[in-house]
């Protein structure tokens, strides 16, 4: 039997141990549509999806539906952070073909293909994506990487379409 005060010790450093290994792991975010996501460089908030049945300059495919929504980006770092509207990544099923990104920007109002945010920056715009027409919810997610290109964290917000 392990005496009281050495047992209490022994979980202590189990419990510590165990810390110190799952913070060297990639972690799992989950939000909601609205709510801010804090990754290493940068917050960002997806707003509620909106359907839209047509857009200037975009044709919508008959098996599809064109969703709406937009996207805030926030530098948090401190020195200038480039954000790439395909850093983001838009999934609405478990097969390997259920994911896309979202179309190029075609005016002002949608989210460019690159900038650079200076610290405390935020920028951002509408989105558009093509989904399949019986589509009734999807996931934006952002997958962070080490320096070295190992994973770092994923983000997944959760939109209902």
């Amino acid at each position: 039997m392990i005496p009281k005060k050495n047992y209490c010790r022994q979980i202590r450093w189990t419990a510590l141990l165990l810390v110190l290994l799952l913070a060297g792991c990639a972690a799992t975010v989950r939000a909601k549509a609205g709510q801010t996501v804090s990754t290493a460089l940068f917050d960002f908030t997806v707003s509620e999806a909106q359907p839209l049945t047509e857009y200037p300059g975009v044709t919508v495919p008959e098996d599809r539906k064109l969703i709406s929504l937009a996207m805030t980006v926030t530098n948090t770092g401190t020195g200038t952070l480039p954000v790439f509207a395909g850093d983001f990544q838009f999934q609405w099923g478990e097969g390997e073909s259920d994911f896309g990104s979202c179309l190029d920007a075609l005016d002002d109002q949608m989210m460019p293909y690159a900038r650079d945010l200076a610290p405390g920056e935020s920028g951002g715009g509408l989105m558009l994506v093509l989904v399949p027409r019986d589509c009734e919810r999807m996931q934006v997610v952002y997958q962070e990487q080490h320096a070295d290109g190992t994973p770092a964290g994923t983000y997944f917000v959760e939109v209902p379409l």
